[in-house]
């Protein structure tokens, strides 16, 4: 049974480093794997079970995947989980922590002369061990309990230095005069130098027992040596999801459902914080906003930045404030309002915070990892929404540069060194400063030399997709390591372009040290000519790429070189060719083709495995994991455990249906020979009318492609099937690519706002909603169509990738290659095997649109011959494909649909009539 309501008495218990209980928000107590969850109601058997998954994988140091339906409370369970497993970890350190400070007290009152040997350096430490070693050995006495010295209890949060009262210990006469054999001195060396204490102990041990140790206390010591250096870390969980929409989803969670207070973080980029002025303009304008903040801020033209410490110590965002758990949003405005910075300051307190939540690119992404501070050193790293994170990762650890941007590079060098005049002997820019006149050359080249390579009009191209040409390396008689020969990028230099850009990159750092310096002090500001943020990040990330296609590096053949070329779509876009003409540093004339330099990763565990190896522990969640099989081999990674949580839904609420045929009996099979056929599209056509006749409110298809969807309605318009689906539903079709934010943000309010009524009705509106979509698209990815917004999901056919698309070519030849375990150690599956695991996972993702909490209902209609077949019923989530219904004939099905309707709409209007009796109840 659980503890009602425990958070008040707990509450000073609980107040341990930053991390403390609201007693304000109701939340009951449950002890889950040795640890003491606070939860804000009774949990669903499926949140049990995460809870439960999740901290016994963080108490073991482990790794873990949990699968659980969408609307089955995810975040809440990670989040209480997650924090109940911190604050237990941290009061065991504690504990840990103070044992071994009592063990060492004991030590150093009893073993003077040994503790002078080991921290005052005046005596010959192997004489005093000898002796100590030849002393007699005393007999051990176990040690009463209630004489030991009990752990001083803190004041304040900052448990790290646990020191314990100093103990008095009889000391020769002759050595209490030196003030490096004072008692109280070396105690507090031997206390700061806590874990060079224990194994000094240890090693003691081994020959004799000092005196005041015991085998408990040895063993103590054992332990507190074992753990390393995770004995004295307090890990700082980083809680990454895929946009900064979720981020806000989940710290609404955390601070109206939890009463779990601590120190947070938010992670968000310059575009999405800054509130000066200038740099708003300037990325309206499509220019860098990062250029303009360093500008700023060398200029000395940035009041915020100079006042972002206002934020930090603003008393709202203080221990028990107003927004003590804070969004970006929350930010921005306390900035604009302080005209202080919300970025520098969300990234100072990230630094100290408990928890710190960003977009998972953050983590993945080792360049922006760096940039943004995220140290994973024996931190948790929690990922949700991670059913791309295969893909994510190989994207981070890939990289493609253009030929434009290369020249933009090599023009920045060329200004640079073109500015620089003699002056007393140093080389010095026109605006003040020391240029690194050889280093900056040696970028140049390096610029020139890619770019002259891209525009060759010599280059052969062996793919060809419409009108782009792309050619890859290794090839049969030419390996990367030869291409990298004839453009001159040898081993040797590449180590000089390395040292040239790290001398210019420690240069840039000590400028703006110095100028901050000088800024403080009241002194004139020197105007600094650098390279920008932009041409510094390439730069950095061919370095890194470089490094690991290099012969001899381990990474060599997990990546993939190649040169595109393809059509400039400035000839097509004006705008874009304005903003060219606007900011263009080179050629004013517009060049017919873009020519991209890319390393492509095919192995995500490049980046992954890297991430696995700093953190503690990782954990892997989404509503649409499944299927499974290929996480662990992909991602190089471990995972000890994996966990597919049932949904929370009563499985008479929701009806998943799998149907052959089409009302005219054709077999509906999307596949690419079949599409074509009129037949196909025409039952496709009567079998989406007929169950937009029948189904309530809202409604989503999926197609595959936007190919396929355009050829469907197009033969719909001519058949008349469009205008009968049209009467009964309001139609909404998501634009290719899904349009510009402001765009789709406006068709998603439309579909809303045709779906709306007042909040005291459940009847279904006469007429509904239906809004068409493809797979991976923005409907697809992380939107909640909750109870009347949608009804049914219909699926069209299966969403394979392009298969002729140069990239997922190249993944399967490299899955192929490494599938085979008696030639490789690390065994992937085969690249059919990975291709199809693509396609299910973007249906499953799909699928979880609807039923979106407990009381929620709705239909999964696969109108798709192959979900007829278990082998592809079983790639499905476990909470459908447990509960598939398959149907050869569509008339059949539509018998059990139009049935299953009729039945929940009848229990609504109950319940509504149960509401109604209550409220006229309420006001008699």
């Amino acid at each position: 049974m659980p503890e009602k309501n425990p958070v008040a008495a707990n509450l000073a218990s609980a107040a341990t480093d930053g991390l403390w209980l609201d007693p304000s928000v109701p939340a009951n107590s449950y002890y889950i794997g040795g640890v003491q969850v606070h939860f804000p109601f009774k949990p669903y058997p499926s949140q049990l079970a995460m809870m439960n998954h999740m901290i016994r994988a963080l108490n073991g140091s482990q790794n873990t995947m949990i699968e659980s339906p969408t609307g089955s409370g995810k975040s809440l369970a990670l989040l209480c989980a997650s924090l109940a497993w911190r604050q237990s970890f941290m009061a065991k350190r504690r504990q840990l922590l103070a044992n071994v400070n009592q063990i060492i007290s004991r030590f150093c009152r009893d073993n003077h002369q040994l503790l002078v040997a080991k921290f005052a350096g005046d005596i010959d430490a192997d004489d005093a061990e000898l002796e100590h070693a030849s002393a007699p050995d005393k007999p051990s006495k176990p040690r009463d309990p209630e004489l030991a010295e009990p752990a001083r209890p803190k004041d304040n949060d900052d448990d790290d230095d646990d020191f314990m009262p100093t103990a008095k210990s009889k000391v020769p006469e002759e050595t209490k005069n030196k003030p490096n054999h004072d008692p109280a001195y070396l105690q507090q060396m031997a206390l700061i130098r806590r874990a060079e204490t224990v194994d000094y102990i240890i090693d003691l041990a081994r020959t004799r027992m000092p005196d005041g140790v015991s085998l408990d206390d040895l063993s103590v010591l054992s332990g507190f040596k074992d753990q390393g250096e995770e004995a004295s870390h307090a890990p700082r969980i980083y809680f990454g999801t895929r946009t900064h929409k979720q981020v806000s989803q989940l710290i609404d969670e955390l601070r109206r459902k939890t009463p779990y207070r601590l120190r947070t973080a938010v992670l968000g980029s310059r575009a999405q914080t800054c509130i000066h002025g200038r740099a708003k303009k300037a990325a309206a304008s499509g220019e860098s906003v990062d250029d303009m903040c360093r500008t700023l801020r060398e200029d000395d033209n940035c009041g915020p930045f100079r006042a972002y410490r206002k934020i930090i110590g603003h008393k709202k965002l203080a221990r028990r404030g107003e927004l003590e758990i804070w969004d970006l949003e929350d930010l921005v405005s306390l900035g604009r309002k302080n005209m202080a910075c919300p970025y520098f300051a969300s990234r100072d307190m990230a630094g100290t915070a408990e928890l710190v939540f960003c977009p998972y690119n953050y983590i993945l992404d080792p360049a922006v990892r760096k940039a943004a501070g995220i140290n994973l050193d024996h931190n948790v790293v929690i990922l949700d929404e991670a059913h791309n994170i295969e893909n994510a990762a190989r994207d981070a650890g890939s990289f493609e540069v253009t030929d434009s941007q290369l020249s933009v590079l090599a023009f920045e060098c060329a200004k640079l060194i073109g500015d620089q005049h003699v002056h007393d002997g140093e080389l010095l820019t026109i605006g003040g400063g020391v240029i690194l006149l050889e280093e900056h050359r040696v970028l140049r080249t390096f610029a020139e030399t890619l770019s002259n390579w891209l525009q060759r009009d010599s280059n052969t191209y062996e793919y060809r997709d419409f009108e782009t040409e792309t050619s890859v390396w290794p090839k049969p008689d030419c390996p990367v390591s030869l291409v990298l020969q004839r453009l001159a990028l040898t081993p040797e230099v590449v180590a000089r372009i390395k040292s040239a850009f790290s001398k210019i990159d420690e240069q840039n750092s000590s400028a703006r040290s110095q100028a901050s310096q000088n800024k403080s002090m009241g002194l004139p500001a020197e105007e600094q000519q650098q390279l920008s943020a932009g041409a510094l990040r390439i730069v950095e990330s061919l370095l890194r790429v470089l490094d690991h296609v290099a012969n001899g590096s381990k990474y060599a053949s997990d990546f993939r070189m190649a040169i595109i070329r393809s059509p400039n779509p400035e000839l097509r876009d004006q705008a874009a060719a304005k903003k060219r003409k606007r900011y263009s540093v080179g050629p004013q004339q517009i060049p017919p083709f873009v020519n991209t330099l890319a390393f492509w990763c095919m192995n995500p565990g490049v980046v992954f495995n890297e991430i696995a190896q700093q953190s503690r522990s990782i954990v892997l969640t989404s509503g649409t994991l499944s299927p499974l099989d290929s996480y662990a081999s992909e991602l190089q990674v471990d995972f000890a455990s994996t966990l597919e949580a049932n949904h929370v839904i009563d499985p008479a609420r929701f009806l998943a249906l799998s149907i052959e045929c089409g009302p005219s009996g054709s077999p509906l099979e999307a596949k690419y020979r079949t599409t074509d056929q009129l037949s196909f599209q025409d039952d496709m056509g009567e079998a989406i009318a007929s169950i937009a006749a029948r189904c309530p409110d809202g409604m989503l298809v999926f197609a595959p492609s936007y190919a396929l969807l355009n050829k469907l309605l197009a033969r719909w318009e001519v058949t008349g099937h469009l205008a009968e689906i049209n009467v009964h539903k309001e139609v909404f079709i998501e634009p290719q690519g899904g349009g510009s934010k402001d765009q789709f943000d406006k068709l998603l309010a439309a579909y809303r706002d045709h779906l709306q009524r007042s909040s005291d009705t459940l009847q279904p509106l006469q007429r509904g909603a239906l809004m068409f979509a493809v797979y991976r698209g923005k409907v697809s990815e992380g939107i909640d169509f909750s109870d009347y917004y949608c009804r049914t999901v219909v699926n069209i056919g299966i969403p394979y990738p392009a298969f002729k698309d140069v990239k997922v070519v190249l993944k399967r030849e490299y899955n192929d290659a490494y599938s085979n375990p008696s030639v490789h150690e690390r065994v992937l599956l085969n690249g059919s095997k990975w291709y199809d695991i693509q396609a299910f996972r973007a249906i499953n993702q799909a699928l979880g649109r609807c039923l979106r909490h407990k009381n929620d209902w709705g239909a999964i209609i696969m109108l798709e011959a192959r979900f007829t077949h278990p082998r592809n019923i079983d790639r499905l989530s476990k909470w459908v494909r447990s509960h598939m219904r398959v149907f050869h004939g569509f008339n059949a099905a539509r018998q059990q649909l139009e049935s299953f309707y009729n039945e929940r709409i009848q229990d609504d209007a109950a319940l509504g009539t149960l509401i109604d009796d209550a409220v006229i109840t309420l006001e008699e």
